[in-house]
C-alpha cells in the first residue's frame, strides 16, 4: 500500500507537466522569434505517437526521423551561418499529416543564462538599468525565459505561461521568445542582457538568450543527482534530502499549517482585519524544494537537452555560502556542474563562463578587517576561479569590486560587460583585454612578502594597494601595506619599480607566511589589470594558504555536530574580534615607537 508521501508525489506529478503527450508536437523551445545556434549541426525535436515520421525542412535543408518508443523525435540538419534574413521552419508529421511552421527564425549565437537570484535580477531595477530599458532597441536580439520548476521527475518539456515573479510581484510571460524591446527587457536577467546586447553590436549577428536561472538555489540543485552520487560527501547529500523527503507527512504539515493559520487569524481580528484564506493544502515539501539536488536540473535544464548552443555564462553561490557552508564540496561539485551541463547540451568543449560570487553584506575595512575574513564567501569565489584554472573553455570574471551593503548590488551592467569580454574573445575571435591578473608565485624577503603577477597591475585610485592580508605560522592576519616592488633608480634619480611585483608586508608580521587578497564576502581592494583599457578588470580574491574554512557537517540542522560546527565558526569570529582590537593597540604602540627614534636626541 502506498504511503502518504508516495501518495503525494503521484499526486503533483500529474499535476505537473514532466512530458509531452504522445500526440503530435514541436519542443517549446522552438517557437515564432527564435534563433538557432549558427555554424552547429542544427537539431530540432519535439514529440509525436511512436513509429511517426517527422519531416523538417528550413530552405534547402531538409531531415527526417522516426519516433522512438518513448514519443519522442530528433531531426539534425546541416550547419548554416548567420544571417539578418529570416527564416521558416516546416515540420510534419507524414504519419498524420498535421503540419507545424516556425517563422521569423534567426540564426545567430545562443547562449544559456544561469545561476540564482544576482542572474536573474532585472534589468530594469539595477544601477544604470533605465536607461538600458529605454534603449534596448534591438530586434536581431531575442529572449526567452525558462518558466521555473522544481521536482525529481526529469522534465523534457515546459508549456509557456504568464508566471507571477514574487521576487519582482509581477506576472511575466515565460517559455516563449521575444524580440528585444524596451517593454519586453524589462524583467530580464540584467547581467544576461547586457552581455547578449554587446555581442549583437560587436558581431552584428542575431544572439539568442534563454534565462534557466532561478533565485536562492544551490549549485547541488542544478547538479544531475547520478553525478552527485559519484561524489563521497554529494552522495551523503542526495540521502539527507531523501531522509528530509521520506519523513514529510502531507496531513501533518496541513494540520501545522491550520495551527499557525487560527494563530494569525485570531491576532488579525483582534485589530480589525480580514484573515488571510485558510490553508486547503498541504506544501509540496523537501522533495520538491528548489535546494533538493537535482530539482533544477531535473525541470529547468532538462528541458533544453540537445539544444544546441554557444555557451553558458554563471553567477551563483550565496546559497552555498551560508551557515551550512561547505566550499570543499562546492568545489568538487562545481566542475561536476559544469561537465553535466556540457552533457546536456551535448558539447564537451561549450564555453562556460563564471561571474565570480557577488560582494554582499558589511563591508571590509581596517577596522573590522579579521572577522569579515571568517566568512565561507571567499572560499565560494576560490572554488569558480579555480574551475576556471582547472577546466578547459571556462572563464571566470571577477565581480567583488561591484560593492554594496545588500546580497543583491545593483552593479549589473558591468559585469555584463566584463562577460561579454570573454565571449567576444573567445566566440567572435576579436581581442579584447578580459583575463583579470593572476598570481603565479610568492617569495619571501626579509619581512615582506613579494608577489608576483603574471601580467602587470596598478591600483584604480593611483593610492597604494588595499586588501591584502599577511600572517605568520599563528595563521594570524593583519591588514598588509601593499606596493610595487622598487628594483633601483634610473640614471636621473628616479625610482624604478617592477609592475608585476607587489611587496606585501606589516611592521607587527616579522616572520610572514601567508598572504590573502580580497578575502571576504565584502572585500577590501583596489588591484586591477595595468592595461589600458582592462583598468575595470579586477585582481581576483586570492591565498597562498591552505588554511580553509570549517566545513558543516552533513546532518539535520538540529544534529549535535552542527551546532558544533556554528560555535567554531562563532568561536572563530569572536577570535578574529579580538586580534583587530589587540592589533589596533598594537599599531598605535608601534606608531609611537617610531616618533620617539625619530625625534631629535
Amino acid at each position: 500500500m502506498l504511503n502518504k508521501l508516495a501518495r503525494f508525489i503521484i499526486l503533483l506529478f500529474l499535476m505537473t507537466p514532466g512530458s509531452a503527450s504522445a500526440e503530435f508536437k514541436v519542443h517549446p523551445i522552438f517557437s515564432d522569434g527564435m534563433v538557432l545556434q549558427r555554424d552547429k549541426p542544427i537539431r530540432i525535436f519535439g514529440f509525436a505517437p511512436s513509429g511517426h515520421v517527422l519531416t523538417v525542412t528550413m530552405g534547402d535543408h531538409t531531415g527526417s526521423s522516426t519516433a522512438n518508443d518513448d514519443g519522442r523525435w530528433w531531426v539534425t540538419l546541416d550547419p548554416m551561418a548567420s544571417g539578418a534574413k529570416p527564416h521558416q521552419i516546416r515540420i510534419k508529421d507524414a504519419s498524420s499529416g498535421e503540419t507545424v511552421m516556425i517563422n521569423e527564425v534567426l540564426m545567430g549565437d545562443v547562449w544559456i543564462l544561469g545561476g540564482q537570484s544576482n542572474m536573474e535580477h532585472a534589468i530594469h531595477s539595477v544601477q544604470d538599468g533605465d536607461l538600458e530599458v529605454l534603449s534596448a532597441h534591438y530586434p536581431q536580439v531575442r529572449l526567452l525565459t525558462i518558466p521555473q520548476g522544481a521536482g525529481p521527475e526529469k522534465r523534457t518539456y515546459f508549456e509557456p505561461l504568464d508566471e507571477f515573479n514574487s521576487w519582482n510581484g509581477v506576472s511575466e510571460w515565460k517559455g516563449r521568445w521575444e524580440a528585444c524591446t524596451p517593454e519586453s527587457v524589462r524583467q530580464f536577467s540584467a547581467i544576461g542582457y547586457v552581455f547578449g546586447r554587446r555581442l549583437h553590436q560587436v558581431g552584428q549577428i542575431p544572439v539568442g538568450l534563454i534565462d534557466t536561472s532561478r533565485g536562492g538555489t544551490t549549485v547541488e540543485a542544478w547538479t544531475s543527482r547520478a553525478s552527485l552520487e559519484k561524489i563521497e560527501d554529494g552522495a551523503q547529500l542526495v540521502t539527507l534530502w531523501d531522509q528530509r523527503a521520506s519523513a514529510f507527512d502531507p496531513a501533518d504539515d496541513l494540520k501545522q499549517q491550520m495551527k499557525n493559520w487560527e494563530r494569525h487569524a485570531e491576532q488579525q481580528r483582534k485589530q480589525g482585519k480580514e484573515p488571510r484564506p485558510k490553508p486547503t493544502t498541504p506544501r509540496q515539501g523537501p522533495a520538491f524544494d528548489q535546494n533538493r539536488p537535482a530539482n533544477c536540473y531535473n525541470q529547468m535544464l532538462l528541458p533544453l537537452e540537445g539544444l544546441a548552443i554557444r555557451g553558458v555564462i554563471w553567477n551563483q553561490g550565496y546559497n552555498n555560502a551560508l551557515g551550512d557552508a561547505r566550499p570543499r564540496l562546492y568545489n568538487e561539485v562545481f566542475q561536476t556542474m559544469i561537465r553535466d551541463w556540457r552533457a546536456v547540451f551535448r558539447d564537451e568543449a561549450l564555453p562556460f563562463g563564471i561571474v565570480g560570487l557577488t560582494a554582499g553584506g558589511q563591508a571590509q575595512t581596517r577596522d573590522h578587517f579579521e572577522i569579515r575574513m571568517v566568512d565561507p564567501a571567499p572560499y565560494i569565489r576560490e572554488a569558480q576561479f579555480r574551475a576556471a584554472r582547472e577546466m578547459q573553455h571556462v572563464a571566470y570574471v571577477a565581480s567583488w569590486d561591484q560593492q554594496m551593503a545588500w546580497y543583491h548590488p545593483f552593479k549589473k551592467v558591468e559585469l555584463g560587460e566584463r562577460m561579454a569580454r570573454w565571449a567576444i574573445t573567445s566566440t567572435l575571435g576579436i581581442q579584447v583585454p578580459w583575463k583579470s591578473p593572476v598570481c603565479m608565485e610568492q617569495e619571501r624577503v626579509g619581512k615582506k612578502i613579494v608577489m608576483t603577477f603574471d601580467r602587470e597591475v596598478k591600483t584604480h585610485d593611483g593610492r597604494d594597494f588595499e586588501g591584502f592580508a599577511i600572517a605568520g605560522e599563528d595563521r594570524r592576519f593583519y591588514p598588509a601595506d601593499g606596493k610595487w616592488l622598487i628594483t633601483g633608480k634610473d640614471d636621473r634619480g628616479r625610482e624604478q619599480i617592477d609592475r608585476r611585483r607587489v611587496t606585501v608586508s606589516h611592521p607587527l608580521v616579522s616572520h610572514p607566511v601567508a598572504v590573502r587578497y580580497a578575502w571576504a564576502r565584502n572585500p577590501l581592494g583596489n588591484g586591477v589589470l595595468w592595461e589600458h583599457h582592462g583598468r575595470t578588470i579586477p585582481i581576483p580574491g586570492f591565498r597562498t594558504d591552505t588554511w580553509d574554512y570549517p566545513e558543516a557537517p552533513l546532518v539535520p540542522s538540529g544534529h549535535p555536530s552542527m551546532n558544533a560546527h556554528r560555535l567554531e565558526v562563532k568561536r572563530q569570529r569572536e577570535q578574529a574580534e579580538a586580534w583587530a582590537r589587540d592589533r589596533k593597540q598594537a599599531e598605535a604602540r608601534w606608531i609611537l615607537e617610531q616618533a620617539q627614534e625619530l625625534r631629535p636626541q
